[in-house]
């Protein structure tokens, strides 16, 4: 054999090395499930590091994984639905598949990939009015379906590695150094939370989070022609379609008016009562003018999730309305 070609086959080996053996430990920690359900990982410590850090991919895969035929997909607001009280109700299977500040038209992507996956016969989409603006885009479901279609993509993502590396960190330290390791949990428990105390985070929200969104508008084309193809395929193929406007404490409501968009906002309805089944929940009523009833401006608590899952799936509406 050529000395030079025996020395390159030697250094692919080596080289090599580093790949074979990352490869094996994400078949073994897996933090996202994407090869098995595996139990050497604990579920607890996944749902903790990998959904926190990237719970559109953890979702996605849970969702492929075990997919159901009945869905709920939006943003933050929607994740607390109780899916055990809904399950006791309905006697089906809820899957809820929520990213964190998800814009409509990932909300919308990602109905369709589902549909990818399983035949749908109930779809509930949150779909709030300061997620009805052109300007409210964001494209990460692109690259979900993408991994979800090609292993290597997940093998060599940024999210998998940052989050087995520090899974296989954890235990490392855990056994040798439980003190230090206690320690690590408790400063990754903090990180992430807010330093602020609930009223300044409440302000924070009325007056940063709000104006982001409402301060600059453009009524959304594409994004109306595009729930209107979701409604057109759910008629075609007898899949109930539900749109959920949950419910936004007064003081949040409010920014509407000072950014002039109470006319935006009756469009917005009127668009979205031609799409499906609406359930509106964001109007002045007994939700949205008490402030222990949310968590911040714009999440409820679960006395009032467990409510409003109540009225939905019973169909008996007493504080939503349809429109």
């Amino acid at each position: 054999m050529n000395k030079d070609l025996k020395k390159l086959i030697i250094n692919c080996g080596i080289f090599s090395i580093p790949i074979v053996m990352w490869i094996l430990t994400l078949f073994v920690v897996d933090p996202f499930n994407y090869f098995s359900d595996n139990k050497v990982i604990d579920e607890q410590t996944k749902l903790q590091s990998a959904r926190k850090l990237n719970s559109l991919l953890y979702n996605t895969i849970a969702f492929k994984n075990n997919p159901t035929p009945n869905i709920i997909i939006g943003d933050s607001r929607i994740k607390r639905l109780p899916i055990k009280e809904i399950k006791n109700i309905t006697g089906d299977e809820y899957f809820i598949l929520h990213s964190n500040a998800a814009k409509l038209n990932e909300i919308i992507d990602l109905f369709w990939l589902c549909n990818d996956f399983t035949k749908l016969e109930n779809v509930l989409l949150g779909v709030n009015f300061n997620l009805y603006n052109e300007y409210a885009y964001a494209n990460r479901v692109q690259e979900v379906k993408e991994i979800n279609t090609n292993p290597l993509l997940y093998i060599f993502n940024g999210s998998v590695l940052e989050i087995t590396s520090k899974i296989i960190f954890n235990h490392i330290t855990d056994l040798g150094f439980p003190n230090i390791s206690r320690n690590i949990m408790l400063k990754k428990a903090m990180d992430g939370k807010s330093t602020l105390d609930k009223q300044a985070w409440w302000n924070f929200n009325i007056n940063t989070v709000a104006k982001n969104q409402y301060s600059k508008y453009k009524y959304p084309k594409e994004l109306k022609d595009r729930l209107q193809d979701v409604s057109i395929y759910c008629l075609k193929n007898n899949i109930k379609l539900t749109l959920l406007n949950v419910p936004h404490h007064k003081d949040y409501r409010k920014r509407i008016i000072d950014f002039q968009l109470e006319e935006e906002e009756a469009i917005f309805k009127n668009d979205i009562k031609k799409i499906g089944n609406v359930i509106d929940y964001d109007y002045e009523n007994s939700i949205t003018e008490c402030k222990k009833c949310f968590t911040d401006p714009v999440h409820t608590n679960d006395s009032i999730n467990l409510i409003m899952a109540k009225e939905i799936f019973r169909d008996s509406l007493v504080i939503g309305k349809k429109l």
